[in-house]
């Protein structure tokens, strides 16, 4: 395990072991894992150097923040292919993703014990991002309800546009909808 930390996200080794440290907590593998991939024998790994440097400047301006103020935890999605896209939702091979997982520029995250509004809330007010994202909470289902989904723009690559958003159930539509600002999902 070689510790990685002091390299810059945009000098990062592309050949980088699954168990170098990218930040003081998080280690190269964590970027790319994925039961999904995992159980279905899809390969997650980065396609170019472009990728695998944006996933690591997310880990240090985003994971490791977060870590840094919540405690332990390990992101629940980072990086994602667009196999490992189209598996997730249900697409036919032909369709190309547009999200920012796929350039390593999103996770999504829960930290156990800790209410995903109050994650949600404190990302706004403490991190640049592009979006940052409440997905499927909902407080009578517990504190723990959804994730939060968080994406930031490596320098260079475009402004951060500080967008928040929640991802909610519209129960007169009968389906889930972006929404400006956190909110919970309505009751359905």
């Amino acid at each position: 395990m070689a510790d990685l930390t002091g390299i810059p996200w945009n000098e990062f080794p592309e050949q980088a072991s699954p168990v170098d440290k990218v930040s003081k907590n998080f280690k190269f593998y964590e970027l790319t894992r994925s039961d999904t991939a995992a159980r279905r024998g899809i390969a997650n790994d980065f396609p170019s150097v472009q990728e695998l440097r944006a996933a690591v400047y997310l880990c240090r301006e985003v994971i490791q923040p977060v870590r840094d103020k919540f405690g332990r935890f390990s992101p629940n999605s980072v990086f994602r292919g667009h196999e490992l896209e189209r598996a997730l939702k249900g697409r036919p091979d032909s369709w190309t993703s547009t999200s920012q997982h796929t350039r390593g520029e999103a996770c999504d995250i829960e930290v156990a014990g800790v209410s995903t509004m109050e994650l949600a809330r404190w990302v706004q007010a403490n991190l640049a991002f592009d979006q940052t994202i409440l997905e499927c909470y909902n407080a009578a289902a517990g504190p723990n309800s959804g994730w939060v989904h968080v994406s930031v723009k490596p320098p260079g690559t475009g402004e951060n546009r500080g967008k928040v958003l929640s991802y909610v159930k519209d129960p007169a539509a009968g389906r889930y909808v972006y929404v400006d600002g956190l909110q919970e999902s309505a009751l359905a």
